[in-house]
């Protein structure tokens, strides 16, 4: 008995199975887990954090819509936390 030998391919041959094999699976719904992400809207208020100035290098924190805290907790937040809270038009 002879040891099976691969016969040795071309790279572009395994790329065109690879290929194939991607395209089959996706038509038998392989890849379908039938899960959408919902991305949430966000706001146009911008909060820098910890001394964060914008330009800065810090930390950006951008809450979704409907989301922004009031006023007084905006202004507790720069008293306590050096934080800055800016509404940028869209």
């Amino acid at each position: 008995m002879t040891d099976f030998q691969p016969k040795p391919q071309h790279p572009e041959q395994v790329a065109d199975g690879l290929r194939d094999a991607f395209r089959q699976a996706k038509e038998d719904g392989v890849f379908d887990w039938g899960v959408k992400l919902n991305q949430p809207k966000y706001s146009n208020w911008k909060c820098y954090l910890f001394g964060n100035r914008p330009g800065g290098n810090g930390i950006m924190y951008v809450p979704s819509e409907g989301r922004v805290p009031n006023r007084f907790v905006r202004f507790m937040m720069r008293i306590c936390f050096d934080s800055v809270w800016i509404k940028e038009d869209k």
